[in-house]
């Protein structure tokens, strides 16, 4: 379209479009835009994701909130009415919170480090802070208000590495196969996501034999999984006081559930499967905005009531169906995170737990946002020739990606939000031909639209943006082939660098896996070479340089080829034997053109006559 192309045109030649190097990287505004709202959509479910998880800790209720009979005691908090609405006000402030968190963050990303990445909280992270450091409804090692100081602290101990260059320059000793393996184990992973039931298609499920299996089973087909601290008969068995009847002491069913039959019968799942197909068949045909339009087309579909695939409305294969119809209807709601924002307490840094929960965000959000981060360089780099650099592994604005992702995580704390990273579903954004901030300057706008609209935003289908997850899952797999596979020494880690992503649900946990088996590698690898040095099979320079980090490998000098000493030997030039050798140089030679033998005179009157050798198949 003609006004689009003039559109285009005019805002590359700006001051604005100059300065976010539109034309530079090779792209326009229009894909730009189209890029962010790609990327907004396969991220906007954690509005409701996160806000979920952060609020089985409970938040900043307790006991004092109930209202029943056992208001006030310990433990009231589980079967109490009065907490339950205590938990759901939470719930709400923290979508809030996140879209706000998230908002600002983007927004930073794009307009100070010009990169078309979104950030948010970070899945994963947020469950070790509810689940592990927190508990659920605060039965954990700390309060929700204590672990967001320790969120705080950790989020200016990221800047001040970051500004430091400690950050930048751990990652540079990082191998590159090991880099590479990172963004494909990351498309493993959003593929994992994907085809699970709570953010994906639910074609994968929970066995308990085999971890996962086949899934897409109807509801009355599915067992729920529960976790049982201690599963002995007095633990599990207990008498109501009131009633003296016995119930069972399960505690909350987990999302996971097994398959009891009718597998491959979820309707919902098969909805998503055709986005998944409608995806890649735009893409295949080069159309702009595939991911986009496949995540449209599968979430207008499900908001259509009355069939097996809607996502609205009751007797729905989706729990929750009524509720989130009642609040679809309201369309605008106003923004309210005054629940948890400031919220923190500092009044238990003095307890071990807390620097333990500390140190563990600090090493899980290090290893997880700065893997995805160079991921997403990498990924660019393919687009974009030389957007990072092959010696030192860095790219532009470097620092201030690196400074936003810790000032993100302040600005979480203060809101009540666990961790912020980048996120991994940029790729689709970048598949989509995102390229420079603008990018994020429009996710940034999308959540700023969703803490009015965040009815409408949070009834988008898990398996309308599992389908893209998918596919860009398998886009970014195109990172392993630069990998040199048939290097032994490069193969294994990155191999096991990929595969413990998606199989520990962690980024983090895979990038140590690699880097300790690679560590393991180049040890045993430098021993060896070391003992060759000492047998006098090679120098000890020569070994320094081959096993050197591709970081400092520049910087020495590039060794002379290895002589054995028989080599060595062989090339010793005797003085006299030289003199000798000269002198035989400076004869005369010249051929008898009489008889075809050549003739060599020297200053003595002796003649040598040898025959002449013909070259074969010359008469």
């Amino acid at each position: 379209m003609k006004w689009i192309d003039s559109l285009n045109d005019g805002f590359a030649a700006s001051k604005v479009g100059q300065y976010f190097q539109v034309k530079q990287r090779g792209s326009t505004f229009s894909t730009e835009v189209r890029a962010g709202l790609v990327t907004f959509l396969t991220t906007c479910y954690i509005l409701a994701v996160n806000a979920g998880i952060l609020s089985d800790s409970g938040g900043n209720c307790s006991d004092a909130d109930c209202t029943g009979p056992k208001a006030g005691q310990p433990g009231c908090r589980f079967d109490d009415a009065g907490f339950q609405s205590c938990v759901q006000e939470v719930r709400r402030s923290l979508i809030t919170a996140t879209a706000a968190s998230s908002l600002m963050a983007c927004f930073l990303m794009g307009a100070i480090a010009n990169l078309p990445l979104a950030v948010a909280p970070g899945m994963g992270i947020n469950a070790y802070f509810t689940y592990s450091v927190v508990g659920f409804y605060g039965t954990g090692m700390i309060t929700y208000q204590q672990a967001l100081a320790a969120v705080f602290i950790e989020g200016w101990i990221f800047i001040l590495i970051s500004l430091t260059g400690v950050r930048g320059k751990l990652v540079s000793l990082v191998p590159k196969s090991i880099m590479l393996a990172t963004a494909g184990g990351i498309g493993l992973f959003l593929a994992f996501i994907g085809m699970q039931n709570s953010n994906g298609i639910g074609l994968i499920t929970y066995n308990s034999a085999t971890l996962v299996t086949l899934g897409g089973c109807p509801r009355e087909n599915r067992i729920y999984q529960y976790s049982i601290a201690d599963p002995s008969p007095e633990a599990v068995c207990k008498t109501n006081p009131d009633t003296n009847a016995m119930m069972a002491n399960l505690g909350p069913a987990s999302y996971t559930f097994m398959c009891k039959g009718k597998r491959m019968h979820l309707a919902t799942m098969w909805l998503g499967i055709s986005g998944l197909a409608f995806m890649v068949l735009l893409t295949g045909r080069r159309v702009k905005g595939a991911i986009m339009y496949g995540i449209l087309f599968t979430t207008f579909m499900s908001w259509i009531p009355g069939h097996a695939a809607s996502f609205l409305g009751d007797n729905l294969q989706v729990p929750g169906g009524a509720e989130r119809f009642e609040f679809f209807r309201k369309v605008v709601s106003v923004p309210d995170a005054r629940k948890t924002t400031l919220a923190w307490s500092f009044d238990a840094f003095h307890k071990s737990e807390l620097w333990v929960a500390l140190v563990t965000f600090l090493y899980l959000d290090f290893l997880d946002a700065t893997g995805t981060l160079f991921s997403m360089a990498s990924m660019l780099n393919h687009r974009i020739p030389g957007f990072v650099d092959e010696k030192t592994k860095a790219f532009p604005n470097q620092l201030f990606a690196l400074c936003v992702d810790g000032i993100a995580t302040v600005i979480g704390s203060l809101l009540g939000c666990a961790p912020l990273a980048v996120y991994i579903e940029s790729a689709s954004g970048i598949r989509e031909g995102g390229r420079t901030g603008i990018t994020a300057l429009t996710v940034a706008f999308g959540f700023l639209v969703s803490l009015f609209f965040t009815p409408l935003i949070a009834s988008i289908p898990p398996f309308a943006t599992g389908p893209a997850l998918v596919l860009v899952g398998a886009m970014m797999m195109e990172n392993v082939v630069d990998i040199d596979w048939a290097d032994v020494r490069q193969a294994v880690p990155a191999f096991i660098t990929i595969v413990t992503m998606p199989m520990t649900y962690s980024i983090a946990y895979g990038l140590i896996a690699g880097l300790c088996s690679y560590l393991v590698v180049y040890l045993g690898n430098l021993i060896m070479d070391l003992i060759g040095v000492a047998m006098g099979k090679d120098t000890l320079h020569n070994v320094l340089y081959n096993n050197c980090p591709d970081a400092f490998q520049h910087k020495m000098k590039v060794p002379a080829p290895f002589k054995s000493p028989s080599v060595v030997l062989q090339h010793h030039v005797n003085p006299e034997h030289a003199a000798h050798h000269a002198a035989a140089d400076a004869k005369d030679i010249a051929y008898d053109g009489n008889d075809g033998s050549m003739q060599i005179d020297d200053d003595s009157d002796d003649v040598a006559r040898l025959p002449r050798t013909k070259a074969p198949g010359n008469s």
